[in-house]
């Protein structure tokens, strides 16, 4: 399933956020982005996208961007609870037998039942651009359903659903690391801790796309977890015609991955986690809002 897709996480961060990630959309400068239910600005963030729906220039894929890190837990709403993770931490517990690792599956798979149902209600009659309802697509905040307990939630979810047959594509988040090492001007850029992640996030790749092949339900690869942060136009321009080749000799769904929303610090609330505080007030995401407006298509 060969294809190039510039995509968005992080949709509904904040509403600063996502008005950025709307310009990109009405400048069709993105194909697709995921939507984080669980803040407490999801509702007016998804009022400001149906209010230019039917608008854009073209009709880009959604995603539910599932966050088991930090938001409010929609499993118990009325208690209002935040969630506090980390992916170390969930990956940690996971690895724990007994009740305890229990008791975390049965959370993470009630927690995202509950954010695919918000996401559900929000774009349930939104249609694509030959008019027919959008198609179901799922990745995470911070890749958390890549720790094989919070993919197994993510089936337990699916499964009382009824929503597996749905499901047009899963991100399975890996990322050829040796193209990024033998490409002259990129490794001595390259954070030790993006090779860390990539490399772990490789490794558990293996199960993820084995479980999805037998369910046969489509996923891809990804092109910026190497440069998380750091997706700028001259070094996303010299990486992709090797990635374009790469996905061609694989037949592979290409996902070029970026983060291109900011937040306000007047926005920043008990939702977000210390992680995303720093996450969405840098920077850094300007390097990438800007890489895909410039970005030869």
């Amino acid at each position: 399933m060969y294809g190039i897709d510039f995509h968005a996480d992080d949709y509904a961060a904040s509403p600063e956020n996502s008005r950025r990630i709307l310009s990109l959309l009405q400048a069709g400068r993105i194909d697709s982005f995921s939507v984080i239910t669980n803040m407490g600005c999801y509702a007016e963030c998804m009022a400001l996208l149906r209010e230019v729906w039917n608008d854009l220039p073209a009709r880009p894929l959604l995603s539910v961007h599932l966050n088991l890190i930090d938001g409010y837990q929609l499993s118990a709403p009325e208690e209002g609870r935040v969630i506090r993770n980390s992916w170390i931490g969930l990956f940690l517990r996971s690895l724990v037998p007994g009740k305890g690792r229990k008791a975390l599956r049965a959370f993470c798979s009630a927690e995202i039942e509950a954010q695919i149902r918000a996401f559900l209600d929000r774009t349930s009659d939104l249609t694509d651009a030959q008019g027919a309802p959008l198609s179901l697509r799922i990745d995470s905040h911070v890749h958390t359903h890549m720790i094989p307990l919070v993919f197994q939630a993510l089936m337990d979810a699916l499964d009382r659903m009824d929503l597996r047959g749905r499901v047009r594509f899963i991100r399975c988040s890996t990322e050829p690391l040796l193209m990024f090492l033998s490409t002259r001007g990129i490794p001595g850029t390259i954070s030790p801790v993006n090779i860390a992640k990539n490399l772990i996030l490789h490794l558990l790749s293996h199960y993820v796309r084995i479980r999805l092949g037998r369910e046969g339900i489509p996923t891809g690869r990804i092109f910026g977890l190497i440069l998380t942060g750091e997706m700028d136009a001259e070094r996303v321009s010299l990486l992709l015609p090797k990635m374009k080749k790469y996905a061609r000799e694989k037949d592979a769904y290409l996902e070029i991955m970026s983060h291109p929303g900011r937040s306000l610090p007047e926005e920043i609330t008990e939702e977000y986690g210390p992680d995303d505080v720093r996450a969405f007030l840098s920077e850094k995401r300007d390097t990438e809002y800007r890489m895909l407006m410039e970005m030869e298509r």
